[in-house]
């Protein structure tokens, strides 16, 4: 059973991920440079030296989330109405426009619009590649596909704090204006390849445009020898037809109406958890984190800990369909709340002077990294394009996206104002702040978040339309349309790996 066809096109769609963690990934060492510093911070006349202030991260670094909130509620109207495929495109020429702002900006408000762009560009991404993912794979690897998105995330941040490493020590603007240029690989690579992409078969479905549903199966499918293209068009119009009936209107308000409000705040809750676990705290401050800690090489630490955040990432695309959601949630939970409570325990000691404590801090700081690319970070994605019903998928992830960017926002406007010593000056003991988060977020799981994995999305409306208890989800048999239509899909696969046992035996 071959799948390399829907496999390759995730792959490709993923790679809007990756301007996302090349954007937050480049700015975490940007900050720390001195080029960076003399040309955008303000001066000190009593030390005659350039600073970039408490306000100033604050401002570069949460002001852009402004634009990426705004696009993650209209990218939803996008995908909705013009598909998958254009809100893909519109992503790619924003961000372009957004990094040649930054490249050639000789201001701070000049540098700070590109951000915004970019970040407008990164808000659609949040919609359009995991939705995309989501309907276009089969349900025995859309775990796995969702999780590329965020495997392509830690993948540039990882690159580009290479990158950071090498051009810190140019004496010139080209030490900060080389990683930021780098962005524009990406939309320029993304852009020729759209019109090859086939759009959702999902979204055409729902749109009526049955036959271009069935081309874009055909495409999807070509390579797998036990897939039905007519049994999947009988499926898709007989659940999509049983949700209509339920749902007359895709409003925004029926995101909150019935069973949908259940699928809502599991999608925004999730997301705003993830961000509060810290992962801000390192990814956006990392570099000048490290660096006030007074532990030597900050800009090495940083790639130390985007390697374990990609190592972690590929940990959870091995297991996200093989252990389940909620298993690798809960340990995931685990480990990070150790992580963040220890850096906390060890900020009491460093403070003290005590070295070895802040070598302490940069172990725990991995410990926590790798706990949530192993579990939350992808896994909020996963869960939030799964657990909507197709009327209303492309609103509940913009809401979830949306609460994510938030969370962010919050996380990153304040943290400048908590850590630095002219400020609340608590530094890492601020580790203890998001261990509180952390179990609030084991403890949620464990009540509220079900299990996904396994299920058609169709098959998943169901148990949300029949109120399934969360703990429940797994192991509840389906009765409605769905089940009916898949047991002829059960029944197709069946047939098919029969005739190739008799075909075998025959030779």
């Amino acid at each position: 059973m071959a799948r390399i066809i829907v496999i390759a096109l995730c792959v490709f769609v993923s790679l809007g991920a990756l301007i996302f963690g090349m954007d937050g990934g480049y700015l975490s060492g940007v900050l720390a440079m001195p080029n960076f510093i003399e040309d955008f911070g303000r001066y000190d006349s009593v030390n005659n030296k350039h600073y970039i202030s408490a306000s100033q991260q604050s401002f570069i670094t949460s002001f852009p989330y402004v634009g990426q909130f705004g696009a993650a509620m209209v990218g939803g109207y996008i995908g909705d109405h013009f598909g998958r495929r254009w809100g893909l495109f519109v992503m790619c020429v924003v961000s372009i426009v957004g990094v040649v702002m930054q490249i050639v900006a000789k201001n701070e408000a000049l540098f700070v619009a590109g951000r915004f762009f970019n970040y407008i560009s990164i808000g659609f991404a949040t919609i359009f590649v995991p939705v995309y993912q989501a309907e276009c794979s089969p349900r025995k690897i859309r775990g796995t596909m969702i999780t590329l998105y965020q495997l392509n995330i830690v993948l540039g941040s990882f690159v580009i704090s290479i990158v950071n490493n090498f051009t810190q020590h140019i004496k010139s603007d080209a030490s900060y204006r080389i990683p930021i240029g780098l962005l524009l690989i990406l939309p320029v690579l993304i852009i020729p390849g759209l019109p090859f992409l086939p759009e959702s078969p999902r979204w055409l479905m729902k749109k009526g445009r049955e036959e271009e549903a069935r081309k874009s199966l055909n495409l999807l499918h070509k390579d797998d020898v036990d897939f039905s293209v007519e049994s999947e068009i009988a499926f898709l119009k007989a659940t999509i037809t049983e949700q209509e009936e339920l749902n007359k209107s895709s409003t925004w308000a029926d995101c909150f109406r019935g069973t949908n409000l259940r699928r809502t705040l599991l999608a925004i809750l999730i997301q705003v958890m993830q961000q509060f676990t810290g992962v801000s705290f390192i990814f956006n401050y990392g570099t000048v984190f490290f660096s006030q800690v007074g532990v030597g090489g900050p800009f090495i630490i940083m790639i130390m800990t985007n390697l374990v955040n990609l190592i972690g990432t590929v940990v959870s695309f091995f297991l996200v369909d093989r252990l389940g959601r909620r298993p690798l949630l809960l340990v995931g939970s685990v480990i990070m709340f150790i992580g963040q409570l220890s850096v906390g325990v060890s900020g009491l000691k460093a403070e003290e002077g005590d070295m070895k404590a802040k070598k302490a801090i940069v172990a725990f700081v991995l410990i926590y990294v790798f706990g949530f690319a192993a579990s939350w970070g992808p896994l909020a994605w996963v869960i939030t394009s799964e657990v909507s019903t197709n009327t209303i998928r492309e609103k509940t992830q913009a809401l979830g996206s949306a609460s994510n960017i938030l969370a962010s926002w919050v996380v990153t406007f304040t943290l400048p104002y908590l850590t630095n010593e002219d400020q609340a000056g608590l530094g890492p003991k601020v580790g203890f702040i998001f261990a509180c988060f952390v179990a609030a977020g084991g403890v949620y799981t464990y009540i509220f978040v079900p299990e996904t994995s396994g299920r058609a999305l169709e098959e998943l409306d169901e148990l949300f339309q029949k109120g399934v208890p969360s703990r429940k989800f797994k192991g509840y048999q389906i009765t409605g349309a769905a089940a009916l239509v898949d047991q002829s899909l059960q029944a197709k696969s069946f047939d098919n790996e029969k005739s190739s046992e008799l075909s075998k035996t025959e030779v």
